[in-house]
């Protein structure tokens, strides 16, 4: 699928979970292709949704996943605690809804709730970094995937 260059950057074990992860997404009719960024970075796409939904990226020199999934509202804990870390990583900036227009009949995205009752809204035009992945988390990764895939074929 052409992700050589990113697989480089990978041990054989996180090597093995990316490539579980694109091979389940080529059957679905997604390709891997390289951006045109200096940094390391592979988008999947379909013609049928030109939206970004996952991508694999190299970020100081490890490897992460980015992904959409606010489609469904069914994820584990380990989801929910990304969408709280990629908050936290840019210390609470790209929050709250950008009134771009794009959402019409509600907010597309993520809401985080802190045990002392503040909430943080994640655009949903925005990927989640995904830390931490390991082989138990890959069905949930397709399950979120297609989710948001039939989403977006839904809105056509």
């Amino acid at each position: 699928m052409g992700l050589e260059e990113f697989y480089n950057y990978t041990s054989g074990d996180e090597r093995h979970l990316f490539n579980e992860i694109a091979d389940q997404l080529e059957e679905l009719g997604y390709k891997s292709k390289r951006a045109k960024t200096k940094d390391v970075n592979y988008v999947f796409t379909n013609s049928k949704t030109p939206k970004n939904v996952l991508k694999f990226s190299i970020e100081k020199g490890k490897p992460i996943l980015k992904m959409k999934f606010f489609a469904s509202s069914d994820y584990s804990n380990f989801f929910h605690e990304c969408i709280r870390k990629t908050v936290e990583e840019f210390n609470f900036r790209y929050t709250g809804c950008y009134n771009c227009g794009r959402c019409k009949d509600k907010l597309e995205g993520y809401e985080y709730t802190y045990a002392d009752g503040r909430k943080y809204f994640r655009c949903g035009t925005e990927l989640i970094s995904i830390y931490g992945i390991s082989l138990s988390e890959v069905d949930e990764v397709i399950r979120l995937f297609k989710a948001q895939h039939e989403y977006y074929l839904s809105k056509r």
